[in-house]
């Protein structure tokens, strides 16, 4: 079991001690901790452990935050197939910029066959909930 830094003061504490007692929100905090260096060392791999441990517990955004880290291969061997299995999860869940992310592995072919029905259907759901970069890309869609 993972234990709490002596760096992390009161809130951050809290948070910790709830992401060890199952918290998904708290988990996804701590990755952000570790992603930014915020009283730890600044660790990917540790960013990662704890955006796995969030998503498993059903966080979306950390869902996408996966997707995004397997895509860089931030703390984590590079992997398009996995990225695009956690956008899946995610777009599926409703989160737009999941829904984005997942139209953009369909469009280029990243991880998946390249499928323009399957980009546009995501693309237009992402921007049904107002996602700007989604509405950006439907823009400048039609203005080829």
């Amino acid at each position: 079991m993972a234990e709490i830094p002596e760096t992390l003061d009161g809130p951050q504490k809290l948070v910790f001690e709830s992401a060890l007692n199952g918290s998904p929100e708290a988990m996804f905090m701590v990755a952000s901790f570790y992603h930014n260096g915020e009283n730890v060392p600044r660790s990917e791999e540790k960013a990662f452990e704890w955006c796995l441990k969030a998503a498993e517990a059903g966080n979306v955004n950390a869902m996408n935050n996966l997707g995004t880290m397997y895509g860089s291969g931030s703390g984590v061997k590079q992997s398009m197939e996995s990225a695009f299995r956690w956008f899946s999860r995610a777009a599926e869940a409703g989160l737009p910029d999941a829904q984005y992310n997942l139209a953009l592995m369909y469009e280029n072919g990243l991880g998946t066959e390249a499928d323009p029905n399957e980009a546009g259907k995501w693309l237009y759901r992402s921007s049904e909930q107002g996602y700007e970069p989604a509405l950006q890309h439907i823009t400048r869609m039609y203005r080829k």
